[in-house]
């Protein structure tokens, strides 16, 4: 992944995120709408499998697009949760993925990324 963010080289010399990383993650993770929207889902229930992420996702997305879910359009969702916006939810510290179990849940991630998400979720979902 390109974002200098979730480079190893770009954090500081312990390792750990300095504050502008953390801030480059919770936006890129914000970036993507199935990323918010899977994020959002975790807010409110903390632990989800990809599959039940991927019905929600697909849903809202199409609830918020006006169409009719299509199986292709679910199995879609969920390939791309599965092997791009989890991993990557992962890699930014946002989730925690157990792969024995197929779960995802919120992680203990960085109070300014949670802000963010709460934030974006607020605002994304206000009528």
């Amino acid at each position: 992944m390109s974002a200098q963010g979730m480079d190893p080289e770009h954090r500081s010399s312990n390792g750990s995120a300095s504050r502008q990383d953390v801030v480059d993650d919770g936006f890129l993770v914000l970036r993507n709408r199935n990323r918010r929207f899977a994020c959002y889902f975790l807010l409110e229930h903390e632990t989800a499998s990809v599959s039940e992420l991927a019905d929600v996702v697909v849903s809202w997305i199409h609830t918020t697009d006006g169409r009719i879910v299509e199986p292709q359009c679910r199995e879609q969702c969920y390939l791309s949760l599965h092997h791009t916006h989890v991993p990557m939810l992962v890699e930014t510290g946002v989730v925690c993925y157990d792969e024995r179990a197929g779960t995802v849940s919120l992680a203990p991630c960085p109070a300014p990324i949670r802000t963010l998400i709460t934030r974006a979720c607020a605002m994304e979902t206000s009528s």
